[in-house]
This record gives structure tokens, C-alpha cells and sequence, in this order.
């Protein structure tokens, strides 16, 4: 399998990178550079502005190395070897400067076989007769391979202080003009507004005296002090050179990292007089625009381009906390004095410190432009740091790095600072590539990254024929005497590149059919491997041209498969076979990272399309259906009455599509009705919607005209709004014309539901006056105060539409304001039925008697014996016969407590019932004799809401009455008989019915009835004629 693009690295070369180390905590490679002071001979220059070394008495004073290239041992440069000068005072001999922790090797810049290497923080004492330090910094020069050394200083001198050089650290940054002459950065100088110098080399070598320690030279250029309002600005903070004037003469760029309010700003300054021309602005207060700065043609165009880093630049995305990322500006030179608006490159890593380095590689792809390097020192994993590589074009730089190098060192207790340092532009190893030095001064080390030779392939396909015949069937597959339909595939290449050898191989790897998803079926095979990819391999030579191969595929029969109409596309995926040996010291090529390494070709298969190959069908779709509306809770089923047609050409692969929408299901093709075709169709799922896919023929020939039935179930109506929808629309692979009209399908939905309530009153009458019961003063147990009554009530939900959050009020007769009627005691709920009483029940504490197993509520009202009360939104009341001088006490004449309930959901079939037990306050109606009473306890529902989205009209309602009868009936009279009586009534009795028994026994009652002799003869003489028979 060959790797895809975006997986590898472009031509710098991470896996064989030279590596330096140098002693720990010196902060080695806090500053490098190449040195190759003639032809053939490379080494790396690495700053350690805190190691030591063997001047006497000094602390840390830093050192540059030496590292041979390829990688040896580094060692240090002898730049400085004495100890701080020294001068009498009053008798006494003090130091005049103090070299210990100067941080010399914080900055290095090469010319050809000049080094320059710089101490920012060097001190001197000055010439006050009070001691001072003042960190004017100093700088080396070394020519002649480090055969000659002399030291530069040129803010060494009488105007200290803060408010002169006092502060200068001059060597803080540097560069070189193209002629060779110097630039050195001095951010502190005049209360920190900062300057610039530039001196020349030779200068500073001719007569050079390291007793002169105030030496000045004749053609040095400073910047001079600006008006107070430009204190802190930091100019000379970072320092490059360029041409931008339309002359001869280079100019400096300097970045200004806190001028403009904090906005930071870059000039470019005139090198003849040092005055300034033109500045950028940074955009963001405190980003530290400027904080480097470098100058590259990025676009080839011969004009230098500007390139500014924004470090601490902080992204705001939306509404989210700002987060600190960097950024780097790249100002295109259209023209001397004119720049094109800034492009601008982001950092990814939040604190990585994106723009910290920024480096002009060169040309480093050999494309033709010139490629950076940016620097994000505690980016990536364990702040380790990275380098971004960003190639240029015409326009530019690409707006994504092509390549990304990381840090693999972790952090220990400070980070490793990958990318702090950068340089580039040199070729250490002559394979005519720059090459990179990165270095991480945090982990003391340094790398040499070399860049990789770019092989720049040209690969063809070329298939013949490109339209295949099915039918013309010419290839005999080998060991078999099949005939199929084939076609050739050609693979040709070509190759270029800069210090590439004369022959190269790829590793190559032919797809058919490669558009078709993973396991679908191909439709070409190759001819000598019955597959559908190959792995061979592709030799190139350089003096030869083009090389080319050739593969037969072939066509596999049309029953295997149905996509006729789509290419069979080719592809051609190859990369560098690396496997060949080289040089343990040499890079090996890398493919250009620009130019895919696939080349697709597509054929087709012909179709009966005409002359063009080229099927338009006209497909057309009409469909209703069964129903107009629809009942939530009922079956709802569904059928789709569908009529599909093609007035055109062929449609290859034709399906009817239907979206379901989320209340529905598929249920199947109606099949019982002759008239409907029974179309193949199957339930799908694509991106997250369900589909019926059914196949309409492969093609769906022209002229196709038919009607089929579908068939849905609609249950799912939780979220349904009003109405369902169904789309629907005929699909084919065919180029043009491939699909119908879509047809939105609506289907209305209603809710209904009939709800019934009723109930019953047991017993329905109380006959007074009771037997054997008597009132009592004060009542403790139920029956001290009178007969049971308990009224019940159903509400019951016929459907077919579910209901919730409805509404339960009864009335309950309890006093005529100053006697109790119905006393309560208890209420009972079954179901999802929650209530409350407008007034505390059983205010009298009555105890409760032992109470009898009572049936499930529902149960007792349908089927108790008791006439029930019952009333539905459509059903009138029935009301028992009232008797003509029955007094009715109901809410209208006496006192009621309210029994206000919330009835939770019940779906069809479902009840909800309450149960009211009290007794009868007797007292009450004993105190009015033969009065007829009719106490009438009043219930009232009304829904409030359906469990769904649709919600009817109008709600179901209603009320009925429980009547309970209190009625007097007249005692029966009692007789006492005397038990005398009772005893000669007995043996009357018995006497009566001896005297009877004894006159059926003389009329023979109880004799038997026997037959005639003459029976008896007849029957024997029968007996005898059959046994005679027999």
C-alpha cells in the first residue's frame, strides 16, 4: 500500500540530522550560524551565553563554538582569554569592566570569513570617580579563520547613564549589509528609546589596540537621541538589511517592538545617513510587532520582500478568551517605497510563541522561489518547540507549512526553546539544497537539518479504447475458454530534478475502478491477476525519455454488476522506492511535494444511447395517497399510490426514493392488489435519513409507465405536527437528466378523544329510622355517626387519542352550614390521579372501622348492580326516578367541600378512578322525621392537553350527579303469640295429615300395579319364536 500525500514531510531531512551538544546550562544554541569561509569547508557556529570558560576570575562570560561539519566535537572559540581590565584608583587597581555573566554568544553573524559574536550584558565601570556598571555591551570580531580577533564597543564611552549609551547593550542584535559592513542593534540606549550603529569591519581590525578601550572609528553611524515621547521603545531590538529604494544600496530594517503606544512598529532606515524612510505598524497593543524581523525575495521577483514576528499577537475566535499564539507579517515589494497589504501567517500552539525566529531559507524546493522558516520555540508537546517551513509561489508564501519540525527533547526544568534560533542559506553538505540550523538552547543542543534532493515525476495513463463494447468480446482469459471485452492500460513516466542520479525507481500501484467504495464490485479486472489493483514496479533512466508498461483489463459480465453508466476510473498512486542503497552521509530524494502523485484516467461502457454514448432520460413521478388524514391512536396505515415513467432515453440504475419522515415506518410493497406492480425495494439509511429505495430496472427502458403501491405505518406521533410528509423522487446514474420531479406527499393529522366519566353511589338509599341505633353526644368510631356512604367516580378514556393534564372537581354536600350531612373520612385514588380538598377531612378525629377487602375501583363501578350515573361529551344524564317530595341537597343550598384533582395521562382504555368514604351524619335527618332527603355530590372533568405537538379544537368535557336517597319507611306492627298457641297448632298439623295418610291407603294408593297373565303368555311365546329363528 503506498503512503498517502499528506503524510510525509517535505525535503528537509528529520531523520538524518546532525545533532550538537554543549554544556549543560550554558544555553547552547541560543545563537548559531553557518561558517564556510571558502569553498569546501562548512562548519556550524553555536552561541553559549552562559558557559564558561578559561578566562580567569570570570563567571559564565559565555563562548562561541566550533562544530565541524559533519558532526565532531564542538569546541570553544578563543575570542577573549584575559580576565577584566583593570585600572588604578587612588593607589587601589579596580576593574573597569566585568565580563562575568556578559552573555557573550547571545548573538553571532557570519560574512564569508568574518564572525562577529556579541556580550549585550557586558559592563564597564565608566570614568566617574564613583564605581558604575553600566551594560553597554560589547562585540568580537574574527577574520582570517579566527586567526585575528579585535573587540568592538561603541557604546564603551563617556556618555553613560541611562539617559546616553549607559544602557546601550550594543550586540543585542546583528546583521550584515551585503558589502560586509556591520549592523549592530543597541535597544537600551536614551532611556531605552534604542539605536542603531553600523561600522566597518576593516575599520574595526586596522590598529586595532586592546588598551584603547574608548576607541572610536571614523566611518561608525549611530542613530541619535529622540524626543522624550520615544523612551521604552526598544529600536534596534531586532536588526536586518535589504534594498527597498530602487538603488544600489542596501537599507537597514529595524523592529521597534514597543513604539507606537505599544503597538510596536518597523522602519526602514536609510544606510547613508540613518534617517528614517518608512515604517510598518503593528495591529495589536503589546503583540511585540518587530520582535524580529528578516528580509528575503520571497516572490523572485529581484525586489526584497519584509518579514515581521508578532509573538505574543493574541487571537480572539467569537466570543471565546483571547488566546496568545503569534503571528508573522510578510510585506511583498511591488515597487522602491511601496509594499503590498501584509499577508499574514497564524500560529496554532496557545503560548508557543509563534514568530520568535524567522529565517530566509532560500530556494529550498528548487522551484524557483525562496522559502522561510518561523520559529515557535514552546509550541507542541511539553512546550518542546517547533519550525514551521512555508514555501513561497508568485504571491507569496503558502498559507500552510509544507513541512513541521518538533522538538524531541523534553522539558526539563526549563523548556527546551526548539526554534528559538534559526538560520539558513547554506549548503553544508554540496548537493546544491540549503540546508537548516535549529537551534534549542533550553536542552543545550543544536541540529543540522539538510534538505533532500526533489524528484519531480511526469506519469501518464493513456486506455484504448476509452469507450468499451460489451458486447465485442476479443480477450480469451488464460486457462479458460471465456471470452470477455478488454481494453489496454499504458503507464508512462518521466522524471527531473537538481542533483538527482541518472536512474531512479518508483514503487507503483495501478487502481481499477478505483471511485467504487471498498466493497463494492469492481468492474474491470486485471487480465493476468484477476484483480482490481497491482503493485509492480517503475524503472527510470534519466537518458531515456519516457518509460512505459502496458496491463490488459478486462470487463467482467454484465450480470455481475449494475452501474453501466458512471467512468471506470484508473488511478496511478507511485512514490520513490527508497530502498536502494546511498552514501551513509548522503540525503535520499523526496517526490515534489506539489505535484500529486496520482494520475487518473477514465473509460466507459457503451450503452444503446445513440451516436454521443450519452443516455437523457425524462423521468417523471406522480403519486396520492390512500388517506387525507389521520387519527393519532388509531392503526393508520397507509399506502402511497405511485406512479413512475420515463418519456426518454434509458435511465441506468433507476430507483424510486422516498424519505420517511420520523413518525412513519416501512411496512412493505402492497401485493393484494392485482392493478399495482410489486416493485423490489429496501429500507436504507444515508447520512442519518431513512429511506425506501426500490429498483426501477437497470436501465428503466424508455416508455416505462406503471403504478405500485407502498405501504407505511404511522405510529410515532410524540413530535408530529400537523401534517406528515413524504418525498419521493426517481433517481438514475444517467449524467443528464438523472433524476424525476420531487413529489412532497402530505398527509393530515388530527387528535381525538372521547372520554366518558362516571359513577355510582353505594348503597344509593339509606331507609330511616335504623334498627337498633341510637346518636351519641360525641362520636369517637365511625358508627356513632351513621351508615356508610361512599360515592365513586371513573374517568375513563375511550380514545382512540390519549389524554393528559386534565382537570377532576367534585363537590361534596357536607353541612347545611350548621349540622353535618355526609361526614368524610377517607378518600381513595387508583390511577395517575393526584388531589386535594379545599378544607381539612376528618376534622373530628373519628377512628376508622376495620374495613372490608374492597374490589379494585374500576372493577366495582362496571360491575356492581348499583345503577350507575354516567355521562360523555356526547351523552345525556340519567338520573334516577326522584320521589315526588324528596328535598335535593346539592352545592346550590348547602355547604360543599371541593376535591380539585389532576388526572395525569391515560391512554385509550385507560381510567383513572376516586373514591369518596363517608357516613351519614344520622342525627341530622333523625331530627327531621319522615323528611325525604336527596344528597347529590356533583364531579366535573375537563382535558386540558393531549400528549402531542397537534392538539384539537375543541377538549373533551363534561359533569354528572351521585345521588344517594334518604328515605323514611313506616315500622311494621309486632304481635306476641303465646307458646300454648303455638303448640296446638303444631299437633293440629300432624293430625290432619294422619287422617289423610289414612284415606289414600284405602283407596289403594299404595298397592303396586302388576301386569295381566295373559301379557306374560304372549311375551314368553315371543321369546320362544326368535330363538327358533335364530
Amino acid at each position: 500500500m503506498l503512503w498517502p500525500r499528506g503524510l510525509l514531510a517535505f525535503n528537509l531531512d528529520e531523520e538524518q540530522r546532525s545533532v550538537y551538544s554543549g554544556p549543560q546550562g550554558s544555553y547552547f544554541g541560543y545563537a548559531v550560524d553557518f561558517y564556510i569561509p571558502e569553498p569546501g569547508t562548512v562548519s556550524v557556529l553555536v552561541g553559549a551565553p552562559k558557559a564558561n570558560t578559561t578566562q580567569p576570575e570570570i563567571q559564565e562570560g559565555g563562548a562561541v563554538y566550533y562544530c565541524p561539519w559533519p558532526a565532531a566535537q564542538c569546541k570553544q572559540i578563543p575570542f577573549d582569554t584575559t580576565n577584566n581590565r583593570k585600572i588604578k584608583v587612588n593607589g587601589t587597581r579596580e576593574p573597569i569592566e566585568f565580563k562575568s555573566n556578559q552573555w557573550f554568544g547571545a548573538t553571532i553573524k557570519t560574512h564569508k570569513s568574518k564572525v562577529v559574536a556579541c556580550a549585550p550584558l557586558y559592563h564597564w565601570r565608566t570614568l566617574k570617580a564613583t564605581p558604575e556598571k553600566d551594560p553597554v555591551g560589547t562585540c568580537y570580531v574574527a577574520i582570517q579563520n579566527f586567526s585575528a580577533y579585535a573587540e568592538y564597543s561603541p557604546c564603551r564611552n563617556s556618555n553613560a547613564d541611562p539617559e546616553g549609551q549607559g544602557f546601550c547593550q550594543a550586540g543585542f542584535s546583528l546583521d550584515f549589509y551585503k558589502n560586509g559592513d556591520l549592523i549592530v542593534g543597541g535597544p537600551g540606549s536614551f532611556y531605552w528609546q534604542g539605536q542603531v550603529i553600523t561600522a566597518n569591519i576593516a575599520d574595526i581590525i586596522t590598529d586595532y589596540s586592546f588598551k584603547d578601550i574608548l576607541r572610536k572609528l571614523i566611518r561608525e553611524k549611530q542613530t541619535g537621541v529622540a524626543p522624550p515621547s520615544y523612551d521604552d521603545n526598544y529600536l534596534g531590538y531586532s536588526v536586518a538589511a535589504g534594498e527597498f529604494t530602487g538603488d544600489s544600496e542596501q537599507e537597514l530594517v529595524v523592529g521597534v517592538p514597543r513604539g507606537a503606544q505599544n503597538f510596536g512598529y518597523v522602519s526602514i532606515i536609510n544606510s547613508t545617513d540613518l534617517t528614517f524612510i518608512q515604517n510598518f505598524t503593528g495591529e495589536q497593543m503589546a503583540s511585540y510587532f518587530g520582535y524580529t524581523v528578516a528580509v528575503s525575495d520571497v516572490n523572485n521577483d529581484g525586489l526584497d520582500d519584509i518579514l515581521v514576528g508578532a509573538p505574543l499577537f493574541m487571537e480572539r475566535e467569537f466570543e471565546s478568551k483571547p488566546k496568545e499564539v503569534g503571528q508573522v507579517y510578510l510585506y511583498l515589494q511591488e515597487s522602491a517605497f511601496y509594499f503590498q497589504d501584509a499577508q499574514i501567517l497564524s500560529g496554532t500552539d496557545m503560548f508557543g510563541r509563534f514568530g520568535s525566529a524567522i529565517a530566509h531559507l532560500g530556494d529550498l524546493n528548487q522551484d524557483g522561489y525562496n522559502d522561510i522558516a518561523i520559529g515557535a520555540p514552546f509550541a507542541g508537546e511539553d512546550r518542546g518547540g517547533k519550525v514551521l517551513v512555508y514555501n513561497g509561489h508568485s504571491n507569496g508564501l503558502n498559507a500552510k507549512p509544507s513541512q513541521v519540525l518538533s522538538g524531541f527533547w523534553a522539558s526539563q526544568s526549563m523548556p527546551a526553546g526548539f526554534g528559538f534560533t534559526l538560520r539558513g542559506d547554506s549548503d553544508v553538505d554540496k548537493n546544491d539544497y540549503p540546508d537548516l540550523i535549529v537551534g534549542a538552547f533550553g536542552a543545550g543542543k543544536v541540529v543540522v537539518y539538510r534538505a533532500r534532493p526533489v524528484v519531480t515525476v511526469d506519469a501518464q495513463l493513456l486506455l484504448n479504447p476509452m469507450i468499451v463494447n460489451p458486447e465485442n468480446k476479443t480477450c480469451q482469459l488464460p486457462s479458460s475458454r471465456i471470452l470477455v471485452a478488454c481494453f489496454t492500460v499504458r503507464v508512462c513516466a518521466a522524471f527531473e530534478g537538481q542533483s538527482i542520479s541518472d536512474k531512479i525507481a518508483l514503487k507503483a500501484e495501478l487502481q481499477l475502478d478505483s471511485l467504487k467504495q471498498k466493497g463494492a464490485v469492481k468492474r474491470t479486472l486485471f487480465f493476468d491477476y484477476h484483480q482490481s489493483h497491482h503493485l509492480f514496479p517503475i524503472v527510470i533512466e534519466r537518458q531515456k525519455r519516457l518509460h512505459c508498461q502496458d496491463f490488459v483489463v478486462y470487463l467482467r459480465d454484465e450480470t455481475e454488476f449494475r452501474d453501466k453508466l458512471s467512468p471506470i476510473s484508473v488511478s496511478l498512486n507511485y512514490s520513490l522506492d527508497e530502498s536502494t542503497s546511498v552514501d551513509s552521509l548522503a540525503v535520499k530524494p523526496i517526490l515534489n511535494y506539489y505535484q500529486e502523485s496520482t494520475v487518473t484516467e477514465q473509460a466507459y461502457i457503451l450503452v444503446d444511447c445513440g451516436e454521443d454514448n450519452l443516455c437523457i432520460p425524462d423521468l417523471k413521478l406522480s403519486a396520492t395517497p390512500d388517506k387525507d388524514q389521520l387519527i393519532i391512536g388509531e392503526e393508520n396505515c397507509v399506502v402511497l399510490l405511485i406512479n413512475p415513467r420515463n418519456d426518454g432515453e434509458g435511465a441506468y440504475e433507476a430507483e424510486l426514493h422516498i424519505k420517511i419522515p420520523p413518525e412513519a415506518d416501512y411496512t412493505g410493497v402492497e401485493r393484494n392488489n392485482k392493478a399495482l406492480h410489486v416493485l423490489s425495494c429496501d429500507y436504507k439509511m444515508e447520512n442519518e435519513t431513512r429511506m425506501v429505495v426500490c429498483d426501477l430496472g437497470n436501465p428503466m427502458v424508455a416508455g416505462t409507465n406503471f403504478s405500485t403501491g407502498i405501504r407505511f405505518s404511522v405510529q410515532h406521533f410524540e413530535n408530529a405536527d400537523f401534517s406528515i410528509k413524504f418525498e419521493l423522487q426517481v433517481k438514475s446514474s444517467n449524467k443528464v437528466n438523472s433524476s424525476s420531479n420531487l413529489v412532497n406527499l402530505q398527509i393530515n393529522i388530527s387528535a381525538v378523544a372521547q372520554v366518558q366519566i362516571r359513577g355510582v353511589s353505594n348503597p344509593p338509599q339509606i331507609v330511616l329510622p335504623l334498627h337498633n341505633w341510637k346518636p351519641k353526644d360525641e362520636p369517637t368510631k365511625e358508627d356513632d355517626l351513621g351508615p356508610l356512604v361512599e360515592h365513586i367516580y371513573e374517568l375513563h378514556n375511550i380514545g382512540p387519542g390519549a389524554i393528559n393534564d386534565t382537570l377532576l372537581h367534585v363537590g361534596w354536600p357536607v353541612s347545611n352550614q350548621v349540622e353535618f350531612l355526609l361526614y368524610i373520612l377517607h378518600i381513595q385514588t387508583h390511577g395517575p390521579l393526584q388531589c386535594q380538598t379545599s378544607s381539612a377531612i376528618n376534622e373530628l378525629q373519628i377512628k376508622f372501622a376495620i374495613q372490608e377487602d374492597t374490589p379494585e375501583l374500576t372493577a366495582f363501578l362496571r360491575n356492581s348492580t348499583i345503577p350507575h350515573y354516567i355521562r360523555r361529551r356526547d351523552i345525556k344524564v340519567a338520573e334516577p326516578q326522584r320521589r315526588s317530595s324528596s328535598k335535593i341537597l346539592n352545592c346550590t343550598n348547602v355547604k360543599c367541600l371541593i376535591i380539585s384533582c389532576i388526572v395525569g395521562q391515560l391512554d385509550r382504555g385507560t381510567s383513572a378512578a376516586l373514591k369518596i368514604r363517608s357516613r351519614l351524619w344520622a342525627q341530622t335527618f333523625l331530627q327531621r322525621k319522615n323528611d325525604h332527603y336527596t344528597l347529590s355530590s356533583n364531579v366535573s372533568f375537563g382535558v386540558k392537553k393531549m400528549p402531542y405537538k397537534v392538539q384539537p379544537a375543541k377538549f373533551p368535557e363534561g359533569s354528572i350527579a351521585i345521588k344517594t336517597s334518604v328515605i323514611w319507611a313506616t315500622p311494621n306492627v309486632s304481635f306476641i303469640i303465646p307458646l300454648w298457641v303455638i303448640i296446638l297448632a303444631i299437633l293440629l298439623g300432624l293430625l290432619v295429615l294422619a287422617i289423610l295418610t289414612l284415606a289414600l291407603w284405602k283407596c289403594g294408593f299404595f298397592d303396586r300395579a302388576r301386569p295381566p297373565q295373559d301379557d306374560m303368555a304372549d311375551r314368553e311365546q315371543l321369546t320362544n319364536d326368535k330363538n327358533t329363528d335364530a
